[in-house]
């Protein structure tokens, strides 16, 4: 089956069962969650069930992938609004600070069924996923969520780059044994992973390359993760490359007719080490960004995306404070 074929399918229908969002939580998660609901024999039928065809998930942990599909599962009483959940269940808003207009028009459009989903940005969900390659949750949000919800679920926040601690009970992110690669064509609900038993003695932490930066500098990466979250939850305000661009300016002092704007590393290297009083946040930073002309600046818009959230906490200790020069 051709791919314009398998864009054009429509769903077979409402779906009774599909659950309502939890706080935070992924779309991936939700769909999972119907997944369990459904009773399906297997993933492919689930899959066949929402889409009308078999197609990758990867793409729904973060980002509205497929949420326009919402307005055909659910009935207007049921409450569920893909404008919200987009807000509410995707990682959008912290997308949007680094994004164009136009490409934010055209997820816009996608959500409101005025363009179809084959022109989704799929390159949102490399720039926005945690390197660590593993769905990723936090033991105390989830064993709270038992006992709030009765079932764990997969937040969109741990599955963020740069975070590395949960800002609300300042302990480190750990991995669970699902690779994202594993769950193209597969769902794994979290209440299939992260049991009482495995949250309550769990494997390991997630150890990474820079595992002994994160556990030196602990206050720095907590701060970090609250600014990530924030922006999570009010980057639209702020939505839009120049936006940030105008707020680089604000903090160099400086105005350029270009667009293509600079950062000077040694600025940058030196707002660090007032933090950590040594050079190992900047070569981490150095290390996530290796791809720069030149030896003396940084590029804003070749950096990624969640190292902008990095700059901004260095000089100004809040996303908001960044802004607001």
């Amino acid at each position: 089956m051709d791919k314009e074929h398998r864009m054009s399918r429509r769903p077979p229908g409402m779906l009774p069962l599909f659950p309502s969002p939890y706080p935070g939580e992924s779309f991936y998660s939700i769909l999972c969650r119907y997944h369990v609901r459904s009773g399906n024999a297997s993933d492919w039928h689930t899959s066949i069930q929402l889409f009308g065809y078999n197609t990758s998930l990867i793409s729904t942990l973060l980002t509205p992938f497929h949420l326009d599909m919402i307005r055909h599962w659910t009935p207007p009483a049921s409450g569920l609004d893909p404008r919200e959940m987009l807000h509410q269940n995707t990682a959008y808003d912290l997308y949007s600070i680094n994004s164009f207009p136009s490409e934010l028009d055209r997820i816009q459009d996608i959500i409101e069924g005025r363009r179809t989903a084959g022109s989704f940005s799929h390159w949102m969900h490399p720039r926005l996923i945690n390197p660590a390659g593993h769905l990723r949750f936090c033991p105390e949000c989830a064993a709270e969520q038992i006992k709030l919800y009765g079932e764990p679920y997969w937040q969109i926040l741990p599955q963020l780059d740069e975070v590395e601690y949960c800002p609300r009970h300042r302990i480190r992110i750990r991995n669970s044994p699902i690779p994202v690669t594993g769950i193209k064509s597969h769902y794994h609900p979290a209440s299939s992973v992260l049991d009482k038993s495995s949250l309550q003695h769990p494997q390991s932490t997630c150890l990474q390359e820079w595992d002994h930066l994160f556990k030196k500098e602990k206050e720095f990466f907590i701060r970090l993760s609250c600014n990530i979250d924030w922006l999570l939850k009010n980057g639209e305000s702020y939505a839009g490359y120049q936006n940030l661009s105008n707020a680089y300016n604000k903090l160099t002092r400086t105005r350029r007719e270009r667009s293509w704007y600079q950062l000077s590393k040694q600025e940058i290297r030196n707002a660090l080490w007032n933090i950590s009083y040594s050079s190992d946040l900047y070569f981490y930073l150095k290390h996530k960004n290796p791809r720069q002309v030149g030896n003396e600046s940084f590029y804003l818009y070749s950096l990624r995306l969640c190292s902008h959230v990095l700059v901004m906490t260095a000089f100004c200790g809040t996303p908001k404070a960044f802004y607001e020069l």
